[in-house]
């Protein structure tokens, strides 16, 4: 038996004979069955939201202190500080995502400190 004859048999349906797989489901468990697969759903965006802003915060967090580590071993210049300004501030208002605790004030806090830190990003590239 090659693989295409295992497609083609596939294909062709059920056979005369065989039993049918699907049953018949009461409405009451097809709903419950529903109930717990929204919950499930629902619990899994809930994680998957929080794990990208905290992973978001990190790389705030993460690029503020390499600019520190920047401004300490000398690299600044006139022309850098407004930028590497900009990018440890972000990074602060990203370690102070932590500390919020209001879901909507956090994302607030969040989207500034990311606003922060790109434009620190693009003005440390630009300059350069």
């Amino acid at each position: 038996m090659t693989v295409v004859d295992m497609f083609a048999g596939m294909s062709r349906g059920r056979r005369p004979g065989s039993r049918s797989v699907w049953r018949r489901v009461p409405e009451e468990e097809h709903a419950e069955a529903a109930e717990v697969y929204r919950e499930s759903v629902a619990r899994l965006q809930a994680t998957a939201y929080r794990n990208l802003r905290q992973s978001i915060a990190f790389g705030t967090i993460i690029w503020a202190v390499l600019i520190a580590l920047m401004i300490v071993t000398g690299e600044v210049t006139a022309a850098r500080l407004p930028w590497y300004s900009a990018s440890i501030v972000g990074g602060a208002l990203g370690l102070c995502t932590y500390a919020v605790r209001e879901p909507r004030v956090r994302l607030y806090v969040l989207s500034v400190a990311v606003v922060f830190t790109v434009a620190g990003l693009v003005g440390v590239l630009l300059v350069n």
